[in-house]
Protein backbone atom coordinates (compact mmCIF):
# COMPACT_ATOMS: atom_id res chain seq x y z
CA UNK A 1 0.00 0.00 0.00
CA UNK A 2 0.98 3.26 -0.93
CA UNK A 3 1.35 5.70 2.33
CA UNK A 4 2.69 8.25 0.63
CA UNK A 5 -0.84 10.41 -0.16
CA UNK A 6 -1.75 9.85 3.55
CA UNK A 7 1.83 11.12 4.81
CA UNK A 8 1.39 14.02 2.67
CA UNK A 9 -2.28 14.82 4.18
CA UNK A 10 -0.98 14.82 7.62
CA UNK A 11 2.17 16.55 6.87
CA UNK A 12 0.25 19.74 5.14
CA UNK A 13 -2.81 20.03 7.83
CA UNK A 14 -3.29 23.00 8.65
CA UNK A 15 -3.75 21.79 12.12
CA UNK A 16 -6.59 21.56 14.75
CA UNK A 17 -9.81 22.74 13.34
CA UNK A 18 -9.62 25.10 11.20
CA UNK A 19 -6.55 27.45 12.05
CA UNK A 20 -7.67 30.27 9.77
CA UNK A 21 -9.05 32.27 13.04
CA UNK A 22 -5.32 32.07 14.19
CA UNK A 23 -4.11 33.23 10.55
CA UNK A 24 -6.57 36.00 10.67
CA UNK A 25 -5.68 37.30 14.25
CA UNK A 26 -1.77 37.20 12.79
CA UNK A 27 -2.86 39.53 9.99
CA UNK A 28 -3.67 42.14 11.84
CA UNK A 29 -0.85 42.24 13.75
CA UNK A 30 0.94 42.25 10.81
CA UNK A 31 -1.82 45.02 9.79
CA UNK A 32 -1.12 46.53 5.83
CA UNK A 33 2.54 44.32 6.02
CA UNK A 34 2.99 42.50 2.31
CA UNK A 35 -0.69 44.45 1.08
CA UNK A 36 1.17 44.51 -2.61
CA UNK A 37 1.94 40.99 -2.52
CA UNK A 38 -1.49 39.87 -1.35
CA UNK A 39 -3.00 42.00 -4.31
CA UNK A 40 -1.05 39.77 -6.46
CA UNK A 41 -1.99 36.23 -5.12
CA UNK A 42 -5.14 36.84 -6.88
CA UNK A 43 -7.79 33.39 -5.90
CA UNK A 44 -4.61 31.76 -3.70
CA UNK A 45 -4.13 32.06 -0.33
CA UNK A 46 -0.27 33.12 -0.83
CA UNK A 47 0.77 29.89 0.70
CA UNK A 48 2.82 28.43 -2.39
CA UNK A 49 5.40 29.78 -4.37
CA UNK A 50 4.39 32.95 -5.99
CA UNK A 51 7.11 31.77 -9.03
CA UNK A 52 6.22 28.52 -9.61
CA UNK A 53 3.46 27.23 -12.18
CA UNK A 54 0.10 27.91 -11.96
CA UNK A 55 -0.81 24.38 -11.77
CA UNK A 56 2.02 23.36 -9.21
CA UNK A 57 0.12 26.61 -7.41
CA UNK A 58 -2.70 25.09 -6.99
CA UNK A 59 -2.14 21.38 -6.73
CA UNK A 60 -0.48 22.64 -3.52
CA UNK A 61 -2.68 24.95 -2.38
CA UNK A 62 -5.54 22.93 -2.60
CA UNK A 63 -4.02 20.23 -1.16
CA UNK A 64 -3.20 22.22 1.76
CA UNK A 65 -6.59 23.73 1.98
CA UNK A 66 -8.36 19.74 2.14
CA UNK A 67 -6.02 18.99 4.27
CA UNK A 68 -7.42 21.74 6.78
CA UNK A 69 -11.30 20.26 6.01
CA UNK A 70 -10.20 16.71 6.96
CA UNK A 71 -8.15 17.61 10.26
CA UNK A 72 -11.25 19.75 11.16
CA UNK A 73 -14.15 17.54 10.34
CA UNK A 74 -12.41 14.98 11.97
CA UNK A 75 -11.64 16.89 14.96
CA UNK A 76 -15.04 18.77 15.70
CA UNK A 77 -18.09 16.84 14.02
CA UNK A 78 -17.42 13.02 13.54
CA UNK A 79 -18.61 12.06 16.47
CA UNK A 80 -21.59 14.75 16.70
CA UNK A 81 -24.48 13.71 17.87
CA UNK A 82 -26.10 14.94 14.96
CA UNK A 83 -26.38 12.52 11.96
CA UNK A 84 -26.29 15.01 9.73
CA UNK A 85 -22.72 16.41 10.90
CA UNK A 86 -21.48 12.73 10.95
CA UNK A 87 -22.42 12.10 7.58
CA UNK A 88 -20.94 15.68 6.19
CA UNK A 89 -17.23 14.49 7.89
CA UNK A 90 -17.80 11.13 6.52
CA UNK A 91 -18.39 13.23 2.88
CA UNK A 92 -15.43 15.73 3.27
CA UNK A 93 -12.77 13.24 3.92
CA UNK A 94 -13.96 10.61 1.44
CA UNK A 95 -14.19 13.38 -1.07
CA UNK A 96 -11.03 15.37 -0.05
CA UNK A 97 -8.42 12.59 0.78
CA UNK A 98 -9.53 11.53 -2.90
CA UNK A 99 -8.73 14.53 -4.68
CA UNK A 100 -5.72 14.89 -2.65
CA UNK A 101 -4.26 11.35 -3.89
CA UNK A 102 -5.00 12.61 -7.09
CA UNK A 103 -3.61 16.01 -7.03
CA UNK A 104 -0.26 14.08 -5.56
CA UNK A 105 0.00 11.87 -8.18
CA UNK A 106 -0.26 14.45 -10.84
CA UNK A 107 2.09 16.56 -9.06
CA UNK A 108 4.80 13.86 -8.94
CA UNK A 109 3.68 13.37 -13.13
CA UNK A 110 3.93 16.81 -14.05
CA UNK A 111 6.81 18.17 -11.88
CA UNK A 112 8.48 15.65 -11.06
CA UNK A 113 10.90 18.27 -10.35
CA UNK A 114 9.56 20.40 -8.09
CA UNK A 115 10.55 20.42 -4.29
CA UNK A 116 8.38 19.76 -1.66
CA UNK A 117 5.16 21.92 -0.79
CA UNK A 118 6.11 24.65 1.04
CA UNK A 119 5.40 24.71 4.31
CA UNK A 120 5.69 28.22 5.02
CA UNK A 121 3.23 29.87 8.01
CA UNK A 122 2.29 26.15 9.06
CA UNK A 123 3.32 26.28 12.52
CA UNK A 124 1.76 30.21 13.31
CA UNK A 125 -1.58 28.59 11.48
CA UNK A 126 -1.37 24.71 13.32
CA UNK A 127 -0.11 25.56 17.03
CA UNK A 128 -1.86 28.76 17.53
CA UNK A 129 -5.35 27.91 16.21
CA UNK A 130 -6.77 25.74 19.29
CA UNK A 131 -5.55 28.62 21.44
CA UNK A 132 -7.51 31.10 19.23
CA UNK A 133 -10.67 29.14 19.72
CA UNK A 134 -10.54 28.67 23.04
CA UNK A 135 -11.20 32.69 23.32
CA UNK A 136 -14.64 33.39 24.23
CA UNK A 137 -16.68 35.39 21.86
CA UNK A 138 -16.97 35.53 18.17
CA UNK A 139 -16.30 31.81 17.23
CA UNK A 140 -14.91 30.75 20.04
CA UNK A 141 -16.13 27.87 22.87
CA UNK A 142 -14.86 27.16 26.85
CA UNK A 143 -12.27 24.85 25.95
CA UNK A 144 -13.07 22.43 28.92
CA UNK A 145 -16.84 22.22 27.66
CA UNK A 146 -15.93 21.61 23.83
CA UNK A 147 -12.35 19.47 23.98
CA UNK A 148 -13.02 16.06 24.34
CA UNK A 149 -10.62 15.12 26.45
CA UNK A 150 -7.25 13.35 25.95
CA UNK A 151 -8.74 12.38 22.24
CA UNK A 152 -7.61 14.91 20.35
CA UNK A 153 -11.40 15.66 19.78
CA UNK A 154 -13.77 18.73 20.04
CA UNK A 155 -16.97 17.99 21.12
CA UNK A 156 -20.65 19.31 21.52
CA UNK A 157 -23.16 21.38 19.86
CA UNK A 158 -20.94 24.49 20.63
CA UNK A 159 -18.31 22.65 18.01
CA UNK A 160 -21.27 21.98 15.80
CA UNK A 161 -22.07 25.50 15.30
CA UNK A 162 -18.45 26.45 15.27
CA UNK A 163 -17.88 23.88 12.66
CA UNK A 164 -20.55 25.15 10.32
CA UNK A 165 -19.28 29.08 10.97
CA UNK A 166 -15.87 28.08 9.79
CA UNK A 167 -16.42 25.62 7.16
CA UNK A 168 -18.76 27.57 5.53
CA UNK A 169 -16.28 30.24 4.59
CA UNK A 170 -13.37 27.45 4.25
CA UNK A 171 -15.61 25.76 1.20
CA UNK A 172 -15.92 29.21 -0.48
CA UNK A 173 -12.48 29.54 -0.21
CA UNK A 174 -11.74 26.44 -1.93
CA UNK A 175 -14.65 27.65 -4.95
CA UNK A 176 -12.92 30.39 -5.69
CA UNK A 177 -9.81 28.61 -6.12
CA UNK A 178 -11.43 26.10 -8.38
CA UNK A 179 -13.52 29.02 -10.47
CA UNK A 180 -10.01 30.64 -10.88
CA UNK A 181 -8.63 27.52 -12.02
CA UNK A 182 -11.22 26.84 -14.96
CA UNK A 183 -9.46 29.93 -16.35
CA UNK A 184 -6.22 29.41 -15.87
CA UNK A 185 -5.15 26.08 -15.31
CA UNK A 186 -2.75 24.56 -17.62
CA UNK A 187 -4.37 20.61 -17.56
CA UNK A 188 -7.38 19.31 -18.29
CA UNK A 189 -7.28 17.23 -15.84
CA UNK A 190 -7.02 19.77 -13.05
CA UNK A 191 -10.05 21.71 -14.49
CA UNK A 192 -12.11 18.63 -14.17
CA UNK A 193 -11.03 18.07 -10.77
CA UNK A 194 -11.87 22.11 -9.97
CA UNK A 195 -15.50 21.62 -11.77
CA UNK A 196 -16.16 18.59 -9.24
CA UNK A 197 -14.54 21.29 -6.27
CA UNK A 198 -17.34 23.53 -7.30
CA UNK A 199 -19.96 20.95 -7.66
CA UNK A 200 -19.00 18.79 -4.34
CA UNK A 201 -18.36 21.94 -1.82
CA UNK A 202 -21.60 24.15 -2.92
CA UNK A 203 -23.67 21.55 -2.15
CA UNK A 204 -22.53 20.92 1.28
CA UNK A 205 -22.39 24.65 1.54
CA UNK A 206 -26.11 24.86 1.09
CA UNK A 207 -26.46 21.79 3.64
CA UNK A 208 -24.56 23.48 6.39
CA UNK A 209 -26.47 27.18 5.82
CA UNK A 210 -29.56 25.14 6.06
CA UNK A 211 -28.32 23.87 9.12
CA UNK A 212 -26.80 26.81 10.95
CA UNK A 213 -30.26 28.27 9.73
CA UNK A 214 -32.10 25.55 11.28
CA UNK A 215 -30.28 24.65 14.10
CA UNK A 216 -29.33 27.57 15.72
CA UNK A 217 -30.90 30.77 13.65
CA UNK A 218 -27.37 32.17 12.03
CA UNK A 219 -27.31 33.56 9.38
CA UNK A 220 -24.55 32.02 6.40
CA UNK A 221 -21.14 33.01 7.10
CA UNK A 222 -20.11 32.67 3.21
CA UNK A 223 -19.50 36.21 3.23
CA UNK A 224 -16.57 36.06 5.75
CA UNK A 225 -14.39 34.24 2.47
CA UNK A 226 -12.94 37.43 1.19
CA UNK A 227 -11.69 38.92 4.49
CA UNK A 228 -10.18 35.24 5.27
CA UNK A 229 -8.16 35.03 2.10
CA UNK A 230 -7.05 38.55 1.86
CA UNK A 231 -5.86 38.41 5.88
CA UNK A 232 -4.14 35.40 4.93
CA UNK A 233 -2.21 36.97 1.96
CA UNK A 234 -1.27 39.85 3.72
CA UNK A 235 -0.22 37.47 6.74
CA UNK A 236 2.32 35.55 4.43
CA UNK A 237 3.40 38.42 2.58
CA UNK A 238 4.93 39.81 5.96
CA UNK A 239 6.38 36.84 6.61
CA UNK A 240 8.05 36.98 3.35
CA UNK A 241 8.84 40.29 4.05
CA UNK A 242 10.05 39.33 7.65
CA UNK A 243 12.15 36.38 6.06
CA UNK A 244 13.46 38.71 3.60
CA UNK A 245 14.63 41.33 6.25
CA UNK A 246 16.30 38.45 8.39
CA UNK A 247 18.28 37.12 5.42
CA UNK A 248 20.11 40.28 4.94
CA UNK A 249 21.48 40.65 8.42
Amino acid sequence: MNLRPRKAIRRLAIGIPLAIVAVVAAAVALGGGGQESAQAQGAFMGTSDAKAPYDLRFIDEMTMHHAGAIMSSEAMISHSSRPNLRDLARRIQVSQKRQIEQMQAWRRAWYPRAGAAPMAGMSMMGAGGMGMMGMNGGMGMDSGRARGRGNGRMNGDMSDRMFLRMMIPHHQLAIDMAEDALDNAEHDELKGLARETIEGQSAEITDMEGYLRDWYGDDSTRDMAEPMREMTQRMMGGMGSMGGMAGQR
